[in-house]
């Protein structure tokens, strides 16, 4: 687990996240969508849901990402295509994250953000 380390907005972190009926968790890929000055002053960050399932959820909402469009970290493993579901949120305790992976490139992100604002009608 990754303690005392700083997490900031756009990194790529594994940890255990939840099934959408809370009975179980599974190890997974998550991305960190709150602000850096959130980061900070919280003992949570807020995330959301990466897959490998590139036909899982709602294809007008999810973003698709690759190795190339991530800023990774030394010693970690390529990303195989994936999509980011903005419209999968939760928020979680600093504590649970296992590993940091890398940095989503910000026009990926932008990206992210767009179409999590779309999917709760922010315009």
């Amino acid at each position: 687990m990754v303690s005392n380390m700083e997490l900031f907005q756009r990194e790529i972190v594994l940890l255990p996240f939840p099934f959408d009926d809370l009975t179980k968790a599974k190890t997974r890929p998550a991305l960190i969508v709150s602000s850096d000055e959130f980061n900070k002053i919280s003992r949570t960050v807020i995330v959301v849901e990466i897959t490998s399932n590139l036909k899982s959820g709602f294809q007008e909402y999810n973003v698709i990402i690759e190795d190339n469009n991530v800023r990774r970290y030394p010693k970690t493993k390529p990303i195989i295509p994936s999509i980011v579901k903005p419209y999968v949120i939760f928020a979680v305790n600093k504590r649970l994250i296992i590993k940091k992976i890398g940095a989503l490139e910000e026009d990926k992100f932008k990206e992210v953000i767009e179409k999590l604002k779309r999917a709760l009608n922010i315009l």
